[in-house]
C-alpha cells in the first residue's frame, strides 16, 4: 500500500497533526469596583463581579461570587484570538446629586464580569435603588436622615456578587455598605444602635496565582459628617466610607475590584473603585502572545504558566495561544 504514496498525501502514520489544539484553562476574572456615594453620608461603592473555574485550597468563600459555585471547564484553541479586558474602577466624583459612577466589565473570552455598583447619594431619598447602584456586586444605599421608611441597597448579579446594604430609615447615621463578592453590604446605622455601621460586603479568597489573596470586598457607607463615622470597607480591598471623625472616603485597592467607600459631606470626593483583574492559568506546555496595550506577567511551575493581567488599554485588546 505505500506505494500508492500515503505517506506523503498525509495519511500515513508519520503525518504530524495541523490546525488548532484544543486545551483547558482556569481563569479568574473581577470587574472593577463602583466608587462611593456623594454627599452627607453616601453609600459605599459595590465591588465588581467576581468569576473562576479555579478550585482554591484555602480561605473562606473561595468560589464564584455571590455564593456561586466553582464555574465549569473553560476550553480553549491555540491559533484563535481572544478578548481579555481588565476593568476600570468607577471615578471618584465630588457634590450630592449625581449618581455614582459604576465600575467596568472585565472580560477573558466568553466570561464577562459585570462591574460593581455605585453607591447611593446621601440626604436624597431614593424609592429603591436606581440603575447605577446595581451591578456585580450592589453599592450601598445613602443615608437619609428624615424618612421613617427603609430603602435597599443595589442588586448584586447572580454568581457574582451580593447586594448593597440597605439605608436605615429616620435618625440615620451611617449610609449602607457596598456588597461584595462573599458577602452583602451591612445596613446603614440607625441611630439607635450606634455600634451598628454600614460596613461593605467581605470578599473572596482565590490561589490560582499562588497564595491565598482576598479580593472584591465592598466600600464602607459614609458617616454624616457631623453625626456619624466612616464604616470600613469589606476584607478584600474595599475602602473605608468617609465620617466625621475620619475625613476623607478611602480608594478600593487596585487590581482587587474593591469599592469605593462613600462620601460624609457635600463636596468631599468620595472613595474611586479599584480596578479589576484578570488571571488565565495554562498548561505550561502552551505560551500567550498579547496584543499592545496589555500589562501582565507570569510564573511557571508545577506543570502550568499563570498570567496575571493588570491592565489594558481598551477592550479591544487581544491574547493568542500556541
Amino acid at each position: 500500500m505505500t506505494g500508492f504514496g500515503y505517506n506523503v498525501l498525509g495519511f500515513g502514520s508519520n503525518t504530524t497533526p495541523s490546525g488548532p489544539v484544543a486545551f483547558n484553562a482556569s481563569y479568574l476574572v473581577i470587574a472593577g469596583g463602583g466608587a462611593g456615594g456623594q454627599g452627607e453620608g453616601g453609600g459605599g461603592g459595590g465591588a465588581g463581579g467576581y468569576r473562576t473555574n479555579h478550585t482554591s485550597s484555602s480561605g473562606s468563600p473561595r468560589a464564584s461570587g455571590g455564593g456561586g459555585s466553582v464555574e465549569s471547564v473553560l476550553s480553549l484553541n491555540t491559533a484563535q484570538a481572544y478578548t481579555v479586558t481588565v476593568g476600570a474602577g468607577g471615578a471618584s466624583q465630588s457634590g450630592s446629586h449625581t449618581n455614582a459612577n459604576q465600575g467596568n466589565d472585565s472580560v477573558f473570552a466568553t466570561i464577562t464580569s459585570i462591574k460593581g455598583g455605585g453607591g447611593g447619594r446621601g440626604e436624597d431619598r431614593q424609592s429603591g435603588a436606581t440603575t447605577n447602584n446595581n451591578g456585580g456586586s450592589g453599592g450601598g444605599h445613602g443615608r437619609y436622615f428624615s424618612e421613617d421608611s427603609v430603602f435597599a441597597g443595589g442588586s448584586g448579579t447572580a454568581n457574582q456578587g451580593y447586594n448593597g446594604g440597605s439605608s436605615a430609615g429616620e435618625g440615620a447615621i451611617d449610609a449602607g455598605g457596598g456588597g461584595g463578592a462573599g458577602a452583602a453590604g451591612s445596613n446603614g446605622n440607625s441611630g439607635a444602635d450606634p455600634t451598628s455601621q454600614g460596613n461593605g460586603g467581605q470578599g473572596v479568597y482565590s490561589d490560582i496565582s499562588g497564595s491565598s489573596v482576598q479580593r472584591a470586598g465592598g466600600g464602607g457607607g459614609g458617616g454624616h459628617s457631623y453625626l456619624g463615622n466612616g464604616a470600613n470597607g469589606g476584607s478584600g480591598g474595599g475602602g473605608s466610607g468617609g465620617g466625621g471623625n475620619k475625613g476623607s472616603a478611602d480608594n478600593g485597592a487596585a487590581n482587587t475590584g474593591g469599592g469605593g467607600g462613600g462620601a460624609s459631606s457635600q463636596g468631599q470626593f468620595t472613595g474611586s473603585g479599584g480596578s479589576g483583574l484578570v488571571v488565565i492559568k495554562i498548561p505550561d506546555s502552551r505560551s500567550a502572545t498579547f496584543s499592545s496595550g496589555v500589562t501582565s506577567s507570569s510564573s511557571t511551575g508545577s506543570g502550568y504558566t499563570t498570567i496575571l493581567i493588570t491592565a489594558t488599554s481598551s477592550t479591544s485588546e487581544t491574547v493568542t495561544f500556541s
